[in-house]
């Protein structure tokens, strides 16, 4: 069947229907960050200690904010995975369609970003932490207004497959807040977690983001009538952001790449050879987006 007859899934919401659903979202995600802080505690004996600096590696609002990201990305697969499913079927069910797991999924992530801002600044803002900020606004305003129009909502799905990197870091984070984290630092499951945080940053950030981004392209110039001239500020958000994102990943990726050197006691490629590698999953990735449809 020709992909313009097919029926484009809509699942829309009115405007009170939709403020209800953010204000449970913010209600479970910011009782989460709160209840994450005695877990921690629970959990990690070694947090308590007041010498301890509560925002940094060992600190109880670093433990807390490990736990519920770790928790969060883990929500989050399923719904990207079935707007995935059900939305790329078609070039107008990918750009104007809409299903119950996507909009939940939006509202999720705009939410638990929303409410992670303020546990930023209590943690202390520092150079990395101002670029997580910056990626929370960019995220929230693009998701927010692709939530609020009903478009664009299979590629913020794809693009939001980069939250399974998230489940191994947290796992690196909170085993810096274990009490014999140089043990445990020389286990094999440290080392084989480090190995899948590795790959699961090149393979849904690094090759995933150009990939969506060619896709994208790829859609918009081939079906322009059912793309850019129904989604103009989501399509030029959109792109944007996935540079953006993809920017700060590959700077990330060194630290993920020393880190996991270390732990497979391999030698630390030079900030060049890492940048020739970035290039290439580039490429790549470009390359898969524009025979993916």
């Amino acid at each position: 069947m020709d992909a313009k007859m097919m029926i484009t899934p809509r699942y829309d919401l009115d405007l009170a229907g939709l403020w209800k659903l953010v204000l449970v979202y913010v209600t479970i995600c910011a009782i989460a960050q709160v209840v994450a802080l005695p877990v921690s505690w629970m959990l990690f004996p070694r947090v308590r200690d007041p010498k301890q600096v509560r925002g940094e590696p060992g600190g109880d609002l670093w433990a807390a904010d490990a736990i519920c990201l770790l928790l969060f990305s883990i929500a989050l697969l399923p719904s990207a995975l079935g707007s995935i499913h059900i939305l790329s079927q078609s070039v107008d069910a990918r750009w104007n369609g809409s299903c119950v797991s996507s909009i939940h999924g939006c509202v999720l992530l705009c939410t638990r970003l929303f409410v992670h801002i303020p546990f930023l600044f209590w943690k202390g803002m520092n150079a990395t932490r101002k670029r997580i900020l910056v990626h929370h606004v960019m995220v929230i305003l693009v998701y927010g207004t692709g939530l609020v129009k009903g478009s664009m909502h299979f590629w913020g799905a794809i693009a939001g497959l980069c939250e399974s990197s998230n489940i191994f870091l947290a796992n690196v984070e909170l085993v810096k807040c274990c009490s014999d984290v140089q043990r445990l630092k020389q286990s094999f499951l440290y080392k084989l977690n480090s190995a899948f945080l590795t790959l699961a940053y090149i393979c849904c950030r690094l090759v995933l983001f150009p990939a969506v981004l060619a896709a994208l392209l790829t859609d918009a110039y081939t079906h322009p009538e059912l793309t850019v001239r129904g989604s103009v500020i989501e399509w030029v958000l959109m792109p944007m952001a996935i540079c953006c994102v993809w920017g700060m990943s590959a700077f990330e990726f060194r630290n993920i790449f020393e880190g996991m050197s270390k732990a497979m006691d391999l030698k630390v490629k030079s900030a060049s050879s890492l940048l020739q590698l970035e290039i290439w999953l580039a490429v790549l990735g470009l390359l898969v987006g524009h025979c993916l449809f």
